[in-house]
């Protein structure tokens, strides 16, 4: 309970702390943004940590970020002074307000925003303490990452598998969570059950602040006009929309079982179309591996929100300390994202680079094109600059030729059926909205829209069926890109449809090509494709239909209202099966916890190993290097979980993800098992300086694995520092 407390503390005070922060750079957006200041602040307090880590400024540690947060803090509070002197009434009644115009909906969204992210990090770390073993799928992965990190005091970190390697992978995301680990000194399994409900918490809030903020600016420019319905409830809505409901195949799941929700195959949903991954955020935050994608959830809508926030308000360019700090923090908000998940990348900048467009079709832009493009080169050239260190050392996986074309489709009335069951519930607000733009004859970029949509529908289903599914969301993407073009809408309006335009073609996408890997001339060549394109698109899709719902809720004709209400109620109800099932399956209905004790599963197996661990982690140097049996990847025994859990370096951890890494592994796997095995103290003294080991471990693991006839040799190598239950460590000194 303290250790939940104590992280919920961190994560509240760097939110309020960045508060200033934000309404410097979110501010001329309704509510001033405030709902992402706890994001916002995570981000350039991990940026001040890893660019000063990775420039050798200071060695990485708990000084290091104490003295981060000091600076931090310090900015803040001139920042918040300096927006304060510009209002002469500020120092009174206006003071906290931080001389921001009136806003009558930044209040309610920003305690909005406080509420949803208590709540959903008491949700998500309760649920993750009933499913506590932090192992399986790519746990183990995840938990060397943030060990990793913060056993090194540089950047790139040491690779904890791989002796003598630094991380090749997308761990700026880790980044954020390693370092609220290690200030507050937790234990790094149960850091990692908090950090998985602090994710699910970071999301559902951002969503929440954007779908809220967005339909607050709409309800601004309806007037009089405008419907019924607040920001906070369509942030709401949102939020469950994206980070809590579940796909429709989940309720295919609860068909197919014969007792659910005892039975319920809560992995199905996310394995829709075959030899491909159809992950969404609600089956995520169930699962709880704390990969890259589910990391940057919370990043990519902020980022998301920078172009909004340039589709209602353009560039700014006033005073030139507000101007370049907006521009600096757009920049850093998209940049970082490549070196969290590299997928949300070309998202965000493509959305904010679209906004410019869609903001100089507005009269406002009349004499500021010039500046307007300047301004987007320079944000994006910048959000390469501000991670220069680490894309200089980032290898990306090389092959012949980057893109694929994808030759072997779902026929129409399968990929019909595979799109409904994934993205169903969401696509039906939007299907409002297409509804609505239908029906409504005022706009001529209507004709112009629908009619080249026609046609590229009528030709590529004369090309044959198996492009139809293509040519479909090619015409919503059509429909969406002519209606943010269009003058005749606001300016919320637009950026809705730029958004519908940008999900429909993250779903395009893996119809028609596909980025080459390891899986490249399979049946699976286009899984991450789908996978990572797809994951983007259910974010984006999801940030759509939050406002569409309210929106077509209130404009749809009476005649079509009734259906289409009912249909959307009984989506909502059909969506909430996969988080209830899925999370009683998953847990096993609720059995046992909650607990944060992420090493019970090893406990169970190898009781000397937890005690071994913590042992290694409190008493050897950080860049130490450990020796422990080699299985395979995803090792159900508990292959590599010495260096998983301490994040210590071992000669070889998974070796088929070293490879992914572009990594080498050469004989490591066949010299560990010599080393186990050998009886001969010279042979194995000789491997032992090839890879620097500075300590051997010895448990059922690598007994079971090796046998105990290379173990006497042990004691003539060095010296015993640790032994307990069947668990002994040695310190090697010869």
């Amino acid at each position: 309970m303290l250790d939940a407390l104590g992280l919920f503390a961190v994560v509240e005070v760097v939110g309020l702390a960045a508060t200033p922060l934000t309404a410097l750079v979110l501010g001329r957006l309704p509510g001033a943004g405030l709902g992402f200041s706890k994001i916002l602040g995570l981000l350039l307090v991990t940026w001040l940590i890893w660019i000063a880590g990775a420039l050798g400024i200071a060695p990485y540690g708990t000084p290091l970020i104490v003295g981060v947060l000091v600076l931090f803090g310090i900015t803040s509070v001139l920042v918040g002074l300096r927006l304060r002197s510009l209002d002469p009434e500020s120092r009174s009644k206006r003071l906290r307000r931080l001389a921001l115009p009136e806003d009558p909906v930044r209040r309610r969204l920003f305690w909005g925003a406080e509420l949803v992210f208590a709540a959903t990090f008491a949700l998500g770390a309760v649920f993750a303490g009933f499913a506590p073993d932090v192992w399986n799928t790519e746990k183990p992965m995840d938990m060397a990452f943030i060990t990793a990190i913060n056993a090194s005091d540089s950047f790139p970190p040491h690779d904890p598998w791989m002796s003598g390697e630094t991380l090749n992978y997308y761990y700026l995301g880790h980044v954020v969570l390693a370092w609220p680990l290690q200030l507050l000194g937790l234990r790094p399994d149960a850091g990692y059950l908090l950090a998985w409900g602090l994710v699910l918490a970071l999301t559902a809030t951002a969503v929440y602040t954007f779908s809220g903020t967005l339909w607050a600016a709409a309800r601004a420019a309806l007037g009089d006009r405008a419907p019924r319905g607040g920001p906070v409830l369509a942030g709401l809505v949102a939020a469950a929309l994206v980070a809590i409901l579940g796909n429709l195949a989940g309720v295919r799941a609860w068909i197919r079982a014969e007792d659910p929700p005892k039975d319920f195959a809560w992995f199905d949903p996310s394995r829709v179309i075959p030899d491909t991954i159809n992950e969404f955020p609600s089956f995520s935050f169930i699962l709880g591996d704390l990969h890259a994608h589910v990391i940057a959830l919370p990043f990519t809508v902020l980022a998301i929100a920078f172009a909004m926030q340039i589709a209602l308000a353009g560039p700014r360019g006033d005073a030139l300390w507000r101007s370049v700090s907006e521009a600096l923090a757009a920049a850093l908000a998209i940049g970082m994202l490549y070196a969290i998940n590299s997928w949300s990348y070309p998202v965000a900048a493509g959305l904010l680079a679209a906004s410019v467009v869609i903001w100089l079709r507005t009269p406002e832009a009349k004499g500021r094109t010039a500046y307007a493009v300047v301004w987007l080169g320079i944000v994006l050239v910048a959000s390469i600059a501000l991670i220069l260190p680490f894309v200089l050392d980032f290898k990306p996986e090389s092959r012949d030729g980057i893109i694929g074309v994808v030759e072997t489709r779902r026929d129409f009335k399968h990929w019909l059926g595979d799109m409904a069951l994934i993205y169903g519930i969401l696509l039906w607000p939007l299907f409002g909205l297409f509804l609505r733009r239908l029906i409504d004859a005022r706009h001529t970029w209507r004709w112009v829209g629908w009619g080249l949509a026609a046609a590229l529908l009528f030709g590529v289903l004369l090309a044959g069926e198996h492009l139809t599914g293509a040519a479909l969301v090619a015409v919503g993407m059509l429909v969406g890109v002519f209606a943010a073009l269009d003058r005749g809408l606001s300016q919320p309006a637009r950026f809705l449809w730029l958004l519908v335009a940008g999900g429909m073609a993250l779903l395009v996408i893996p119809e028609l090509l596909y980025l080459r890997d390891a899986f490249d001339n399979s049946a699976l060549e286009r899984m991450n494709t789908v996978f990572k394109s797809g994951y983007q698109a259910y974010l984006v899709l999801g940030l759509a239909a939050g406002v569409a719902l309210p929106w077509a809720a209130a404009w749809l004709p009476r005649w079509t209202w009734p259906v289409w209400a009912s249909a959307m109620a009984v989506l909502l109800v059909l969506g909430l099966v996969y988080p209830y099932a899925g999370g009683y399956a998953r847990t096993g209905g609720y059995a046992n916890g909650p607990t944060l004790d992420g090493l019970r599963w090893l406990k169970a197996n190898s009781p000397g190993d937890p005690a071994a661990i913590a042992w290694i982690r409190d008493n050897t140097d950080g860049d130490a290097v450990v020796l422990e049996a080699v299985g395979d990847d995803y090792s159900a025994f508990g292959h590599a979980r010495i260096s998983t859990f301490s994040g210590r370096q071992t000669v070889m951890g998974w070796e088929g993800h070293e490879v992914q890494w572009q990594h080498d592994p050469g004989p490591r796997k066949t010299d560990v098992q010599t080393l186990y095995q050998t009886a001969d103290p010279a042979q194995a003294r000789e491997l032992l300086g090839r890879y620097g080991v500075d300590y051997v471990v010895v448990g059922p693991i690598e007994q079971t694995t090796y046998g105990d006839a290379g173990t006497p040799k042990w004691d003539q190598l060095g010296e015993r520092v640790f032994s307990a239950d069947g668990t002994t460590v040695w310190r090697i000194t010869a």
